[in-house]
């Protein structure tokens, strides 16, 4: 585990830290951090220019092996392409992580907004289109640790891809937030108006387990990924996305679940 908060600091700076930054930024003790960066070196994960550690392109493997054994991007992203190339805007597909989202495909077309998310950027659920179809499937616990994450980190500087907020929010926030998973369980979709950066504005809809067959995972109509179009108000509206991108955005979704449906589960 401490060698997981080791890369975890790495990646929030950027991928390089000195060791007494490390040292300070992991609360570990100096000897400890010479160690485990000395293992990560060895093992090609990190390397070293003069007291700095820096991460290498080796990382790389643990996120692609990842993503070989989750199979999504590999069905899905083609039907991802194919609704960009059809639609000129930019089509994702994100996976839930507590309670964040993370890009697994990306396919950009006409830039939607000023920032660059990558895949494997990790994004607070509340900020996103995606976020209030994965709390559907939230409990009682879930909540609960949203809630001290955002009592714990008010401004999301923990999420480094997304710009900190400039207020801190309020229980009408949480409330704001509660209100768009009810709406995204009876709709079926979820929209994200603007709430990352002016003028962004995106669609989701969520690609579920088409059964428990073991070819993606054994449990019956859970969401295995989730689809969105990303476009910008200088060519839709939050309205126009409703009506005009939301039924080739099923069509589409309902195309990958068929994909996950009819594809056999890998080889033992």
């Amino acid at each position: 585990m401490r060698g997981i908060a080791v890369l975890r600091e790495l990646t929030e700076a950027n991928g390089t830290l000195s060791l007494s930054g490390l040292e300070r930024a992991t609360g570990l003790a100096r000897s400890t951090v010479d160690r485990i960066t000395a293992t990560l070196a060895r093992m090609g994960y990190v390397r070293f220019d003069g007291r700095d550690v820096h991460l290498s392109p080796r990382l790389m493997e643990l996120g692609n092996a990842y993503l070989s054994a989750l199979r999504l991007p590999a069905l899905l992203s083609p039907h991802a392409d194919a609704l960009a190339d059809e639609l000129d805007e930019s089509v994702s597909l994100a996976v839930a992580d507590q309670d964040g989202i993370r890009f697994i495909h990306q396919a950009t077309r006409r830039r939607a907004m000023s920032l660059s998310f990558r895949i494997g950027d990790l994004l607070p659920a509340e900020r996103t289109a995606p976020g209030p179809l994965f709390a559907t499937e939230w409990t009682a616990a879930d909540w609960q640790r949203w809630r001290d994450r955002r009592a714990a980190d008010p401004r999301d500087l923990s999420f480094t891809a997304v710009p900190p907020r400039r207020q801190e929010p309020g229980a009408r926030d949480d409330d704001t937030f509660a209100r768009r998973t009810e709406e995204a369980s009876a709709n079926g979709w979820s929209l994200d108006d603007q709430l990352i950066e002016p003028g962004l504005v995106a669609i989701s809809v969520p690609v579920r387990i088409p059964g428990g067959d073991g070819r993606i995972a054994n449990v019956d109509g859970r969401i295995a990924s989730v689809a969105s179009v990303v476009s910008h108000t200088s060519r839709h509206t939050a309205h126009d996305l409703r009506t005009t991108l939301l039924p080739r955005l099923r069509s589409t979704v309902e195309a990958m679940e068929r994909e996950l449906r009819h594809t056999p589960p890998p080889e033992p």
